[in-house]
């Protein structure tokens, strides 16, 4: 048999894919889960949910059972000092939208009740005997603000990322990875208080959203909100516009805002009262439990897997995207698509593997509806359009995908920006650009006789509208034989190395884009070919191993072949020949909580709220855990470069301590408290705890990011959140009134004057913004 090192060309092709640098994994689904990458399983992506035996109690393989599923266990008391009996009624029912989901496996059941200080003397950060513990005091909120931290509701969550046995009182417990250990959710005071104004009762719902980070789900983006109705009401409005059928049958309309959603939305009744919306489960919020406990009558649903890549031109290769925003616009209502709702949506390449390129790209969205009704009980076969845009891009570096993304901490995985928003059409004339044109797509439906995904125009079922390995959103992909030479082996560095060589070297001139383009018009052909010859893969694949080598080993082997050469020169060897040796040297070398927010009417009401505004940088971030490793903190020290509030020292330096992190095969996470990494420039809201020397006022709300334009040096603070976004937009007006200036980012990614927020990404600049918050500090002051 023929070795490849037998035919000098063959060779050369084979070496030469290794610099495309792409390989395969899972896709990204239509919610948003935890998870984590397991190194100690592949490289397979575990979500973190709650095991079978703790929901079967019993053993039965059901969890319908009075005492079975996850255990609630309340604060009660009288007055401030816990919970009412109603109230706990009305947070528990909450809880329990979540087991009227006819296809998910979930459950939850009253345990016990206890009263202070049974579980406060364990600070709310222990690992403790019970499964969720759901607070409410005022105690709970004064002694703990950081968990609180200015929202409705916080939980921490408590889990494994690999198989481990915790010591909890005299019991030894053995957990899988990916196993939820603990859970502490605190509902703050203001819920209660919030619950006697006129936006009505609101304390279900945040046992709502309680309930699905309990089970596992995130924060999630998607929102229906009319923007008249809105602006008139100074509250996030949406229409009921999605009949859907509880456990027990009965139907009933509902909006399609996810319950995830970190904002507060209410409904706008006949009679002008408001309802908390978050009561109610939207189709998001049922594909995510039902992904994460499924039963087995799971069929009401389909799947749309594509991909996105990149405009190109002259038949350059195109480029996985990954972070573009993926949405399923419904006609929801049977209105023959005349008025499309954002229904199910997700990130392209969101639950990708750091080390896995080809398949940034790509999307599944899991949960869409078959079938729907009407509200008078019509069964209609939903059809929707698809669109892919961005997300809120920051081109000074912040990125609002992150805050969604639970998968990649710490992966080195990054989103891609500035690429045109499009909407999925069949045809010669292929998608439509712009997001305004969601009507004009394609409506695409499952037809239930072929059990395919077909054009509601034409009939043609979506491979063959999407023929010859078209992507759904941009050109389309010529294959790499990388895919078939890394599946299977970890391959880390390598990849990574020879993709920035192909990006930033290769494809940065017109001779390496023709060398390039020249090597994807042959890549299917090597693809299969090396699929054909096992010896040859076999022979490639070590190949790619001791690539993998040098790259890691760089810096090593640079050293020592510096010094080979200076030997070889000092010995007269001939220059030309160790001259050889130098692009293989340069090629070696080259670079690479869930939490409801407190409705803050305007930025006002947060600086009303701190005790300290400060601009700094983060020094230096430290997590450890307590000697009996029940419990696990962050420690932050922030570096103040300038203060707008408050008598804090300039070149001083503040602690803010988080019961946040992980420390071996334990993490403790929250997604309503912010985080942060060494060298960042930050402008912070806090308050003075006195468990926590200080907290961000709203959790991430008070967490603005500051960004330095790279042209001009200027610099600006965007909020980190979408809640505290939306907020400054709202407030634009009257900062400009006080003199700010004000910028946008626009597509181009270049900055501009904002003539509105709808211009693009809304920037403030800093030292306006700092003289802003003191003048409204001195006004507040005055009127106090």
């Amino acid at each position: 048999m023929r070795t490849v090192s037998s035919n000098p060309q063959r060779f050369f092709r084979l070496a030469f894919c290794v610099m495309a640098a792409m390989m395969l994994t899972s896709h990204a689904f239509a919610f948003y889960p935890y998870g984590f990458f397991d190194t100690l399983n592949g490289g397979a992506l575990t979500f973190i949910k709650w095991p079978l035996d703790v929901l079967d109690v019993n053993g039965d393989g059901d969890v319908s059972g009075d005492d079975e599923g996850v255990e609630l266990n309340f604060e009660t008391g009288n007055g401030e000092d816990g919970f009412s009996s109603s109230e706990v009624d009305k947070v528990f029912a909450g809880f329990e939208e979540w087991e009227q989901v006819s296809t998910a496996y979930m459950a939850f059941f009253r345990g016990q009740d206890i009263v202070d200080p049974v579980e406060l003397t364990a600070d709310l950060t222990q690992i403790d005997a019970f499964n969720v513990v759901v607070f409410e005091s005022t105690q709970d909120a004064e002694d703990n603000g950081s968990i609180v931290g200015g929202s409705m509701v916080a939980t921490l969550v408590t889990n494994t990322f690999e198989a481990t046995t915790i010591v909890i009182g005299n019991s030894t417990v053995n957990y899988d990875a990916g196993e939820m250990i603990d859970v502490d959710t605190v509902v703050a005071q203001k819920a209660r208080d919030t619950e006697a104004t006129s936006l009505g009762p609101i304390i279900k719902g945040v046992g709502v959203f309680a309930g699905g980070e309990v089970a596992g789900l995130r924060w999630s983006p998607l929102n229906n909100f009319d923007p008249t109705d809105s602006a008139q009401a100074g509250v996030n409005i949406e229409d009921r516009v999605v009949a859907l059928r509880n456990f027990d049958g009965s139907i009933g309309l509902r909006g399609v805002t996810p319950t995830m959603y970190n904002d507060f939305m209410y409904y706008k009744e006949e009679s002008g009262a408001f309802t908390d919306s978050h009561q109610d489960l939207a189709p998001d919020d049922i594909a995510g439990i039902t992904f994460m406990y499924p039963r087995t009558d799971v069929d009401i649903f389909f799947n749309l897997d594509q991909r996105v890549r990149t405009q190109t031109r002259q038949n350059l290769p195109s480029q996985p995207i990954a972070g573009a925003w993926i949405r399923a616009w419904c006609d929801a209502d049977n209105n023959s698509g005349t008025s499309r709702v954002p229904f199910v949506d997700t990130f392209t390449g969101y639950y990708e593997n750091a080390v896995n390129t080809d398949f940034r790209g790509h999307f599944r969205l899991k949960g869409l509806f078959k079938q729907l009704e009407t509200i008078s009980q019509t069964t209609f076969q939903p059809t929707y359009t698809i669109s892919s845009s961005e997300f809120l891009p920051d081109i000074f570096g912040g990125d609002e995908r992150g805050v969604y993304d639970e998968i990649h901490r710490g992966a080195g995985f990054g989103f891609d920006s500035q690429f045109p928003a499009e909407v999925f059409r069949e045809g010669e004339n292929g998608n439509i650009f712009g997001l305004t044109n969601v009507n004009q797509g394609t409506p695409l439906r499952y037809d239930l006789n072929a059990r395919k995904i077909v054009s509601n125009t034409t009939g043609k079922t979506l491979d063959v509208l999407l023929a010859s390995g078209r992507p759904m959103f941009g050109d389309e992909n010529q294959t790499c034989p990388l895919n078939v030479v890394v599946s299977g082996i970890n391959v880390i560095e390598a990849p990574k190395m020879l993709r920035e060589f192909r990006d930033q070297v290769l494809l940065s001139n017109a001779v390496g884009a023709a060398v390039m383009d020249a090597y994807y018009r042959v890549a299917p052909t090597l693809a299969q070919f090396l699929t054909r010859h096992d010896t040859i893969l076999a022979l490639t694949r070590m190949l790619m191993k001791g690539l993998e080598w040098v790259v890691v080993h760089a810096e090593w082997l640079s050293v020592a072949m510096a010094g080979l050469l200076a030997s070889m020169v000092a010995r007269g060897r001939r220059l030309r020949r160790s001259a050889a040796v130098l692009p293989l040297l340069l090629f070696a070398l080259a670079p690479l909580a869930n939490a409801q927010l407190v409705p803050y009417e305007d930025v006002s009401d947060i600086v009303a709220a701190s005790d300290n505004i400060v601009e700094g940088t983060v020094e230096s971030t430290n997590t450890f855990a307590t000697d009996d490793g029940l419990q696990i903190y962050t420690d932050v020290i922030v570096k103040v470069t300038d203060t707008a509030k408050g008598k804090l020292n300039k070149n001083g330096s503040i602690h803010l301590r988080l019961p946040t992190g992980r420390v071996g095969a334990i993490g403790r996470s929250s997604q309503e408290l912010p985080e942060f990494k060494q060298g960042e420039d930050v402008f912070l809201f806090l308050k003075d705890d006195r468990v926590y020397d200080n907290v961000c006022i709203g959790g991430k709300v008070g967490k603005f990011a500051v960004k330095t334009d790279a042209e001009t040096g200027e610099k600006y603070v965007t909020p980190t959140v979408l809640p505290a976004y939306n907020r400054l937009v709202k407030e634009s007006a009257k900062m400009e009134k006080h003199g700010l200036k004000l910028k946008t980012v626009g597509a181009d990614g270049k900055t501009k004057d904002a003539s509105s927020p709808q211009d693009g990404r809304l920037l403030v600049d800093l030292e306006n913004f700092k003289s802003y918050i003191r003048t409204v500090d001195k006004e507040q002051k005055k009127q106090e």
